[in-house]
């Protein structure tokens, strides 16, 4: 995957600056974490959060009787 040269400078837009710093941020701490384990804690999470909010969550395709 190459690099890419950013096109702005934080003066002309501060919205996509801050994203570039938060994607470089996350990138530097997870860069020596194997995609597997990424993944299994992005699982394990999604499924506590759906855990939490199942009550509340409707799903759209269940038909009701």
């Amino acid at each position: 995957m190459g690099t890419y040269k950013n096109s702005y400078t934080v003066n002309e837009d501060e919205v996509l600056w801050e994203l570039h710093e938060i994607r470089h941020k996350l990138h530097e701490e997870q860069k020596n974490v194997p995609l597997a384990e990424r993944n299994k804690v992005a699982r394990d999470f999604f499924e506590a959060w759906k855990l939490e909010h199942q009550k509340s969550w409707q799903n759209p395709l269940q038909v009701k009787k």
